[in-house]
């Protein structure tokens, strides 16, 4: 099975270096970014269907353990968040007191019982998780957030695309790319404008994505994912012993379980009834998820990508601004071309360009067609 798995994920996660279309900045965030999402969506989906809640069920409870273990999954499992500042002896697993009688803590931090006759006893709130029942679909609805900025850059960017696909002909038709990008009538100067602001739009829309990718997992994670990087790595840098100590008389807790706890509170009830009697009890479980661990790991992954993603899109969306309204390439081409690129719009100094990156021999013919279809704008100029 391992294998199986592996040998599928390899190929997901190969970038083949070719040329396309959109700049290396779209290209991270619509390629890796996707590739890591749905990675995560696959390894997280396999671990769905394959771990479950292991709960400690004493035998005076008289439960059976497939239904409690069922009936926690549904209802997920929580621990007392407000347990934070308190030192780690007093626990045993992070955010689940030492006694789980213990619902509330007084002013000193002390744990306590709820009680009408304790007043001084202030109720603990309960912090609910239940991400591993969703997770997965989560991750892939994420991946597929991530392209649409790719979609809207094909409709924004179709003259380009056609144009490119002309380059790669063996035999370029000059006078047609002439008359199809370069004339006013058929492509005119009002839509290249439109498709220079849809430009700047679409790398908005990349840094957008990344935004609301990280936001959205933040607001789903109880708003610990924010700081998870930092913390995490402010952890690795504590003492072995302080990292992973996990005895009874451990001080601390590791940055993973803070962000998704391995162990948590499960509460069952016990309802039955027949002619005779009528039960109810109010069973409370320790129970373990282990699929938290291989959250913990993944979900370190994902804030470090997209960290990186919001630089590298807000990098892309800089770039664009100045190549936009900043264009001096033909500075050092010649007088011929100096001349061209003043007469003509952004939008087309930019398909010369992509010209004259590709093909050279094309780029002058094209400058000299330009030239003699502009005779009187360029002033006389061959």
């Amino acid at each position: 099975m391992g294998a199986l798995v592996t040998g599928s994920l390899v190929p997901m996660l190969k970038i083949k270096f070719k040329s396309r279309y959109d700049g290396y900045t779209d290209q991270f965030n619509r390629i890796f970014m996707v590739k890591v999402c749905m990675m995560a969506c696959i390894i997280l989906g396999l671990n769905w269907f394959k771990d479950t809640i292991t709960c400690i069920i004493p035998e005076t409870s008289g439960m059976d353990g497939g239904f409690v273990k069922q009936a926690c999954w549904i209802q997920g499992i929580y621990i007392y968040r407000d347990t934070w500042n308190i030192d780690g002896t007093n626990l045993r697993y992070y955010g689940i007191p030492k006694k789980l009688k213990y619902d509330g803590k007084r002013a000193n931090n002390e744990l306590c019982k709820i009680s009408p006759d304790d007043v001084g006893c202030i109720p603990m709130k309960k912090t609910f998780y239940l991400q591993y029942q969703w997770f997965p679909f989560y991750m892939g609805a994420v991946a597929l957030l991530y392209y649409l900025p790719y979609i809207f850059f094909r409709y924004v960017n179709g003259d380009l695309i056609s144009l490119k696909t002309n380059i790669k002909a063996v035999d370029v038709d000059v006078i047609a790319i002439n008359r199809n990008y370069f004339i006013y009538q058929i492509n005119p100067k009002s839509r290249m404008r439109l498709r220079l602001v849809g430009n700047i739009f679409g790398k908005i829309f990349y840094v957008m994505v990344n935004i609301i990718a990280f936001v959205a997992t933040d607001s789903v994670l109880n708003n610990d994912f924010r700081g998870f990087g930092s913390q995490m790595a402010k952890w690795n840098s504590n003492a072995n012993v302080a990292q992973l100590d996990y005895t009874a008389t451990r001080g601390s807790f590791r940055a993973g379980e803070k962000l998704l706890p391995n162990f948590g509170i499960c509460e069952v009830l016990e309802l039955a009834k027949d002619i005779k009697h009528s039960l109810f009890n109010k069973h409370k479980f320790v129970c373990e998820i282990s699929q938290n661990v291989l959250y913990q790991y993944t979900l370190m992954l994902l804030w470090f990508c997209l960290i990186v993603g919001i630089v590298v899109s807000i990098i892309g969306l800089i770039r664009t601004v100045i190549d936009q309204f900043w264009h001096t390439s033909f500075l050092n081409q010649g007088d011929l071309a100096e001349k061209v690129y003043k007469r003509l719009t952004l939008r087309e100094c930019q398909y010369l360009e992509y010209v004259r990156n590709k093909k050279l021999v094309v780029y002058n013919e094209l400058l000299k067609c330009i030239s003699e279809a502009r005779h009187s704008e360029i002033g006389g100029s061959d």
